[in-house]
């Protein structure tokens, strides 16, 4: 009897991903495809050559049709939108470059309006178009993600100095979905700061989950931690929720999880960054165990029925932190962190343990600074 299940599409980094998706329905019937090599059964498609992989799955779907195109991958946005449209499947947005142009989306959030200010940084020679009244600014990188050399300036000579030190250090990174080194200079926006995460069909958000997040430490925009379910009032909250869907409809975003970054300040809610995708990193753990939701289980099942999805209802209140530190002393930390766990009150939510914390990465000290 053959399968009558969904066929999906789902963009992976590493071979082991391939069971989070085959764990999700055992109809289902899975296509991987990845920005660099993973293995054999997984597709390759090369942001650069995209008309080859759109081929190859052309010929697939001709074959066996796909339900949808599934992604989780801040660098696989564009290339699995792009996909989606090319085969006539549900689209996660109409607009794939906006979900990952930091440049071009803020002048599509800002839909007219001048403010916030932005400025395209290509060289150092650009730093002389941002005026004097723009500081305190964010210097941070056009296609950038997980607040990667996102750093608060105060003037221009520190701008000079901090643009030439990320720049250098960005330009480094391998970047799999071939975008470039351009920066972006924006106003920064002063107060709180906020996430909501949207699943959206057919350009309908179907509910929103507003968190809340821990304040971050200056000059670096690393991400400490988050509170949720949120704890603004009710108008702060409606002031989120109406943001974000303006956003979402600037950004034409139609189908998915959407991941959306707000300020609240004296000027109201105001949208920093949409994201046409789910909250990475350990987002995934936090949601199940506030919310005893998978979003991935919650994506797919987005696609493959129209039955109504209920809004998630909080169970319990949390505080995830994050463990960030200065790279000479990563080691020390690690160790002590592997102590912390140890702590009943405490739970790891990402990594799954702590032998797999990536002992490569580093970040602006807050927790558990070495002597």
């Amino acid at each position: 009897m053959p399968n009558l299940g969904p066929n999906f599409v789902a963009f992976i980094s590493r071979p082991e991903e391939k069971q989070d998706y085959t764990e999700l329905d055992q109809k289902a019937e899975f296509v991987f495809a990845s920005l660099s090599y993973c293995d054999p059964e997984v597709v390759t498609v090369d942001p650069e050559c995209l008309k080859v992989a759109i081929a190859k799955f052309s010929i697939l779907h001709a074959a066996k049709p796909f339900t949808a195109i599934l992604n989780r991958k801040e660098k696989c946005v564009v290339p699995a939108a792009q996909l989606a449209l090319a085969l006539d499947l549900p689209p996660i947005t109409l607009n794939p470059e906006l979900a990952r142009d930091k440049y071009q989306m803020r002048q599509a959030l800002n839909s007219g309006s001048p403010f916030p200010h932005t400025f395209l940084i290509r060289t150092t020679c650009d730093l002389e178009q941002v005026p004097d009244t723009i500081y305190p600014c964010v210097l941070k990188p056009r296609y950038g993600f997980n607040s990667r050399s996102a750093v608060l300036v105060n003037d221009r000579m520190q701008l000079h100095s901090v643009y030439e030190e990320q720049h250098k250090s960005y330009s480094a990174l391998e970047k799999q979905d071939r975008t470039n080194s351009d920066f972006v200079v924006e106003s920064f926006i002063p107060g709180t700061e906020h996430t909501v995460e949207s699943l959206v069909r057919d350009g309908v958000p179907l509910f929103h989950i507003i968190s809340d997040k821990l304040m971050m430490e200056a000059p670096y925009f690393v991400e400490i931690g988050d509170t949720m379910p949120s704890r603004l009032s009710g108008a702060k909250q409606r002031a989120c929720i109406a943001a974000t869907e303006r956003a979402l409809a600037r950004m034409a975003i139609r189908n998915g999880w959407t991941h959306t970054e707000i300020k609240i300040s004296d000027l109201g809610a105001v949208v920093i960054e949409c994201a046409a995708r789910m909250g990475g990193g350990y987002f995934e753990t936090l949601y199940r165990e506030v919310y005893g939701i998978d979003r991935l289980r919650v994506l797919a099942s987005l696609f493959s029925s129209r039955d109504s999805i209920p809004m998630p209802v909080a169970r319990t209140h949390a505080t995830a932190r994050r463990v960030v530190v200065y790279g000479p002393a990563r080691m020390r930390i690690v160790n002590n962190a592997e102590t912390l766990f140890h702590d009943k009150r405490v739970k790891l939510l990402w990594p799954t343990s702590v032998s797999a914390i990536n002992r490569k990465l580093a970040g602006p000290p807050i927790d558990f600074r070495a002597p």
